[in-house]
């Protein structure tokens, strides 16, 4: 286990006295490594409170499938933005990012300090460095919203887009929300959106923050990653996937998103014999270490000031990661805040 620092978040090394603390801990990284186990456990040391940077794990009823913290984790240490929102309903990195600052003010007043623990990068940039300049505007937003899940409004979407900019990537993009976002911004602005450049994002963290990536090795990542799944469809990930079906609610954007629950799908549909249990283990294994593959490259190279641990044993646990990080918060300073 490796950790290199970037940064001293905005200060030199200070002595140990006279350190303030932080009023938000990120910890951070791809699935599978570690990051909500440590987040309790320096919650816990601290006195904090966990703030679920997840974009899934906010809704209601995809639980096994996105790694919930369990009621018992929970109530061990009060957890922020679990189960806050019915699957049908829009949410954004903006939103998130306005109701973690309402939250962290709440923890700040009452003398604790946030532990921000996820996996979702642009959730986590937009609290620890704030959105670009893009412009944005909830009302045209949820109409958008509203528009994709009415009869023929993906393609009406499309065709929208398709008129403005030709060629758009959102066009054949399989994440609905990237459709959404594009024709919201054309919306607001009268032009499509452009992929953002470097300059247009903020790269120096807001006042108080301290934030850690954990990155392990690919290697180590696809064993967790295989146990964790053979752990999650043992825990009834299938029955799971199987109410939501029923229900009818896998049609709508947000669940389409979530990594997986189509594959179960897809697998309930076929009879048995076409698609044995083992081969949907190994989609989905596949896909879930694309996943954190993409997560990876994220997080080196979008939290400019972080501090990463690099993990390549996978005997590590996470009371090793969690004592790294006890230690590292005796010896750096953050920006004030």
């Amino acid at each position: 286990m490796k950790c290199n620092p970037d940064s001293d978040f905005g200060g030199a090394a200070s002595t140990p006295t006279a350190r303030p603390r932080p009023r938000c801990i990120a910890i951070l990284g791809p699935t599978c490594s570690w990051k909500s186990d440590v987040a309790v456990e320096v919650a816990e040391t601290l006195g904090g409170e966990i703030i679920s940077c997840d974009s899934m794990q906010v809704y209601r009823g995809l639980d096994i499938g996105t790694a919930k913290p369990d009621l018992r984790t929970r109530n061990r240490v009060r957890h922020h933005f679990i189960d806050i929102l019915d699957i049908h309903a829009p949410f954004s990195a903006g939103v998130f990012s306005e109701e973690v600052e309402r939250v962290l003010a709440d923890l700040n007043s009452r003398g604790r300090p946030g532990v921000l623990v996820g996996g979702t990068g642009l959730y986590a940039r937009a609290v620890i460095y704030g959105l670009s300049n893009r412009p944005g505007d909830w009302r045209i937003s949820q109409e958008v919203w509203a528009e994709h899940g009415s009869p023929g409004g993906p393609e009406r979407l499309r065709t929208e887009l398709a008129t403005a900019a030709p060629g758009h990537a959102a066009l054949t993009e399989p994440n609905p929300r990237r459709l959404m976002r594009a024709v919201a911004v054309l919306r607001m602005t009268g032009h499509a959106p452009t992929s953002e450049q470097p300059s247009d994002r903020p790269n120096i963290p807001k006042p108080g923050f301290a934030q850690w990536v954990i990155l392990p090795t690919m290697d180590v990542l696809r064993e967790r990653i295989a146990n964790r799944t053979r752990a999650m469809l043992a825990a009834g990930w299938i029955e799971e996937t199987q109410r939501l079906v029923q229900a009818g609610l896998l049609d709508t954007p947000t669940a389409k998103q979530a990594l997986g629950y189509r594959d179960i799908a897809d697998y309930i549909k076929r009879p048995h014999s076409e698609r044995s249990l083992e081969e949907l283990l190994t989609v989905l294994c596949r896909r879930t270490t694309a996943y954190a593959r993409r997560q990876r490259t994220w997080f080196r190279h979008q939290h400019p000031g972080s501090r990463t641990i690099e993990v390549s044993d996978a005997a590590t646990t996470s009371a090793d990661l969690a004592k790294t990080i006890r230690r590292e918060l005796q010896t750096i300073q953050p920006h004030p805040a």
